[in-house]
């Protein structure tokens, strides 16, 4: 496989960040400083200029640095096709207006976030195995997405769908109701599908990447889509005429309610062992290395599809973990890949672990970087 990387990022009014370009290389490359001095923030502006997303911040207006109204970020990416370099202009507004340039044409999310899709590991990654369902409904949406790229507009479609239903219960016929459970129901019948085989594919690597990392005595774990217990592994068309009937079945229910209570808005990914969630008996280090083990999985799998080796970040890499198992995570999520681990204590690291470029961060500056040993 050929690895897809990042060459370089430049930043302008995110976070503390300095408005400069860092660089980074292939293989390994360590983020190094203190708290509040800005190693974070470059990891999730990498993230941000890669997925379009922050891995913390659930706003854009979070990521603009104190009394401004805009950011934006630029870099440069290494394909197979050669160097790619991508363009992002985010204003605040209201409302908000966010500008995508890949080699300076103007482009559609949907084509840009399959460029340079990362995965970070984090702190918040506890949310994604133990938290509201939310999250996880959004990290498989994501992996499904990037297996299938039509999703994106069906799953707008579906919002979009629903807001319509929802207000239509209050004020609304059953004629006006029922036409747009009709579409409804077949935008959740996609959906719904096109999870079951990402969560599938994600469940195949999961168990033995979880096996990889845990720490001796962890329990083995696996993930399932959890659905309706009504709605039946059936194919798509099949999935589409049981929503059309619970909907009608729900309809005088929902008008009192106001709402949807039936469709792929409320499902979830359920990570458990032996039939019983993790929440109450994995420890802080445990729920980090099946998070972890989570987002490798969808690294692995989309790497199989794609062709490609893509990079992966880490987060206060040293944090939480054992010895032994920040060394098995490092081996796993560095083969062959590019790395971008942050960490306070870099001398907290196995011994057997080295960085091919080491950047050290004050005040939300890059102070200097250094090379094998040498500093630029």
């Amino acid at each position: 496989m050929k690895r897809v990387e990042l060459e370089y990022i430049s930043t302008w009014n995110f976070r503390n960040l300095a408005p400069e370009r860092v660089d980074v290389v292939p293989g390994v490359n360590m983020i190094v400083g203190g708290n509040g001095e800005g190693k974070t923030n470059l990891l999730e502006a990498i993230t941000v200029l890669c997925n379009l997303r922050s891995f913390r911040a659930r706003t854009f207006r979070n990521l603009v640095s104190h009394g401004e109204t805009a950011f934006r970020l630029g870099g440069a990416l290494l394909t197979r096709r050669g160097a790619v370099t991508l363009q992002q202009n985010v204003e605040l507004g209201p409302p908000l207006q966010r500008k995508l340039a890949v080699d300076g044409s103007e482009v559609s999310a949907a084509s840009y976030l399959q460029l340079l899709p990362v995965e970070v590991l984090s702190h918040s990654d506890r949310e994604l195995v133990v938290g509201e369902p939310e999250r996880r409904r959004a990290f498989t949406d994501r992996f499904a997405f990037l297996l299938r790229p039509a999703l994106y507009s069906v799953l707008l479609t579906y919002r979009r769908l629903l807001r319509q239903r929802n207000a239509a219960l209050t004020v609304s016929g059953d004629g006006v109701v029922e036409a747009l459970e009709e579409q409804l129901a077949d935008a959740a019948a996609t959906i719904v599908t096109d999870r079951r085989r990402a969560v599938d594919r994600v469940g195949e690597r999961f168990g033995p990447i979880f096996r990889t990392l845990r720490q001796e005595g962890a329990p083995d774990l696996e993930v399932r889509y959890r659905a309706e217990s009504w709605l039946d592994a059936g194919d798509e068309n099949g999935v589409a005429e049981a929503y059309k009937k619970r909907y009608a079945e729900h309809r005088s229910r929902d008008r009192e309610a106001g709402f949807t209570s039936v469709g792929p808005h409320r499902h979830d990914l359920v990570i458990e062992t032996a039939d019983r969630g993790v929440r109450d008996f994995l420890s802080s280090g445990q729920i980090r290395v099946a998070a972890a083990a989570l987002r490798l999985a969808v690294v692995e799998q989309l790497e199989q599809e794609r062709g490609d080796r893509l990079p992966v970040l880490i987060d206060d890499v040293d944090a939480e973990l054992d010895e032994g198992s920040l060394e098995r995570l490092l081996e796993r999520a560095g083969e062959g890949r590019q790395l971008l681990v942050t960490s306070a204590r870099a001398d907290r690291l196995p011994m057997s672990w080295r960085a091919a470029r080491t950047t050290w961060m004050r005040d939300g500056a890059c102070l200097c970087q250094s090379l094998q040993g040498e500093t630029l």
